[in-house]
């Protein structure tokens, strides 16, 4: 069973849809004791950091997702998700689960480098080692993540930041899988079925 972590995001029954589509035995997890009959866990997200960690306190699921990914089962973490796997935000000085190293940032000025439209939604490349896709985003923050974790790039506007993390059995997506057409439902069909508890290739999640 594939727990889906419901603590008042946005995008949380989309996840839920897109999984039960493809197949997967998921069910919305809004306390710990949900926890207890998973195989894998996804941390879905949109909205901001601080709500978003207060909100998963609140409901006693921070210290148990925490500790999931330490104890290295598979989580898979989404757009805010994936940016809460850092060590903190630079959104509200916000902490993080700490399961990755690295601090989630806000994007540069267009002075300092950073791209003109902020946020950054929309389709664009995500480039890894094996090969290129295209997926969607959403986001105003980017992951300065440990480069060890990082599989994957996105460049707009000739800033390139980590869009693709891997790090033991953990995953992390800036981009959102469950809007992101057949390669977004091959990546959570791969994680369904254990295939990104491997070493990730593009070309093994169809």
């Amino acid at each position: 069973m594939i727990a889906v972590v419901d603590f008042g995001s946005g995008n949380t029954r989309s996840v839920l849809r897109a999984l039960e589509a493809i197949g997967a035995d998921a069910h919305l997890v809004a306390t710990p004791d949900g926890l207890q009959d998973a195989e894998r866990v996804v941390l879905p997200g949109v909205g901001a950091a601080p709500t978003a960690v207060a909100e998963l306190k609140a409901r006693g699921l921070w210290e148990p997702v925490r500790r999931w990914g330490a104890d290295g089962r598979p989580l898979l973490g989404l757009c805010l998700g994936a940016q809460l796997l850092l060590d903190g935000s630079d959104e509200g000085d916000t902490p993080g689960l700490g399961l990755i190293g690295g601090r989630c940032r806000a994007f540069p000025s267009v002075e300092n480098g950073g791209p003109r439209l902020v946020p950054h939604i929309g389709w664009n490349a995500v480039e890894t080692d094996a090969a290129a896709f295209d997926a969607y985003f959403v986001h105003g923050y980017w992951l300065d993540a440990d480069p060890a974790a990082v599989r994957g790039w996105t460049e707009v506007d000739r800033f390139r930041f980590p869009s693709l993390l891997r790090f033991g059995s953990l995953t992390g997506t800036q981009f959102h899988p469950e809007k992101s057409g057949p390669t977004g439902r091959a990546l959570l069909a791969a994680f369904a079925a254990g295939r990104l508890d491997a070493p990730i290739e593009v070309a093994t999640w169809s």
